[in-house]
């Protein structure tokens, strides 16, 4: 325990103050005279007052989070046909600190796509974080829509999803981070009606790209969905000089889920582990397949800066015409790219939070 002791500075008041503190708990103790009569004599006494004050309304009690401490939050997410979108975003509402805006659809069947966001917010106990839509770009339906085809508990907010996103960082600027899990549809949607969006972003953080290879071809860069989806969008915003943070296919495809990690979410019998398991035997094709958790990894890098990987390089990057991330040192613009990723560590942290509800 940690002493801090202060004494009056009038000593003739003959009053003692003393302090002890530890994370929570400050003891106070205070010495104070007094007379008593005996006799025809007067004596002094102290009289030791002891005050313990729990100090929660500072520190928090644990699992808590200060109000300082929270990070306001907008997921742009093609949920709904690979499975990590779902599994993305059962982590952003299992993370204490952060404060979810909203969440965003990007790409394809965004109607579709929005009604899997809104049940698994709705039986989860999310319905105050509202969904917007964006922009349509196909009618094409996966396994997993079936899961949410007639869920109407909870509706998408009318607002599309580029208005919301601009407005909420002009609402709070400097202090949203924009985690974009998807083709980049809507963050380019936001940056044609507010060209100084980076402006106003804490920090933009994408799964996107790909700069030196992956896990099984690390010499061999190749195109990655998010970008070769919607070349032009991702161009418009790699090239916006935005506070952008990449976590590229160099990261993600090193961490793929276990059978003993998926059991583990799978046997922790709340809503969200139910749900996770359902989409999860949806998207599954054949037994063997196995979730990379592309998607959980840029999460991860939104709530804690750096702390699942290795290595963290600024690269002046483009987005070609052939949706390749290439390194331009005449024409790129900064971008950090997260790279060698702390496969153990990040995955306790992730499977810790999805089970701690």
């Amino acid at each position: 325990m940690q002493r801090d002791c202060a004494k009056n500075p009038n000593p003739t008041h003959g009053r003692r103050f003393e302090k002890f503190k530890n994370s929570t708990h400050v003891l106070l103790i205070a010495e104070l005279p007094f007379q008593v009569a005996q006799g025809n004599n007067t004596e002094m006494r102290t009289l030791r007052i002891v005050l313990i004050l729990l100090v929660c309304s500072t520190l928090g009690s644990p699992g808590t989070v200060a109000q300082q401490d929270r990070i306001k939050l907008i997921l742009d997410t093609d949920i709904g046909d690979d499975i990590d979108d779902a599994w993305a975003l059962g982590f952003v509402i299992s993370h204490p600190p952060f404060t979810p805006l909203g969440i965003t659809i990007t790409h394809g069947n965004t109607p579709e796509r929005a009604k899997i966001a809104c049940k698994l917010l709705h039986i989860t106990s999310n319905d105050n974080i509202p969904v917007f839509i964006g922009r349509k770009t196909n009618d094409k339906v996966f396994q997993q829509y079936s899961w949410a085809e007639d869920f109407t508990a909870k509706q998408p907010d009318k607002q599309s999803a580029a208005d919301f996103i601009v407005q909420s960082v002009k609402l709070y600027p400097g202090e949203v981070i924009l985690l974009a899990v998807g083709p980049l549809q809507n963050i380019a949607d936001a940056l044609r009606k507010e060209p100084n969006l980076g402006k106003y972003v804490r920090r933009v953080v994408l799964m996107s790209g790909c700069v030196y290879g992956t896990s099984s071809n690390p010499g061999t860069p190749v195109r990655e969905w998010n970008v070769y989806q919607s070349i032009a969008d991702a161009q418009l915003v790699y090239a916006a000089g935005l506070p952008l943070t990449i976590v590229p296919l160099d990261s993600t495809t090193h961490v793929r889920l276990s059978d003993e990690e998926r059991k583990r979410v799978a046997s922790h019998g709340s809503a969200l582990s139910y749900a996770l398991e359902c989409l999860y035997r949806l998207w599954l094709s054949s037994p063997t397949d196995r979730m990379t958790l592309h998607d959980q990894l840029a999460v991860a890098e939104a709530a804690a800066p750096g702390r699942f990987f290795h290595k963290q390089e600024t690269l002046p990057l483009i987005v070609d015409d052939q949706g390749y991330t290439r390194i331009d040192r005449n024409r790129g613009k900064a971008v950090t790219v997260c790279l060698e990723p702390k496969r153990d560590d990040f995955m306790k942290y992730y499977l810790d939070e999805l089970t701690s509800h």
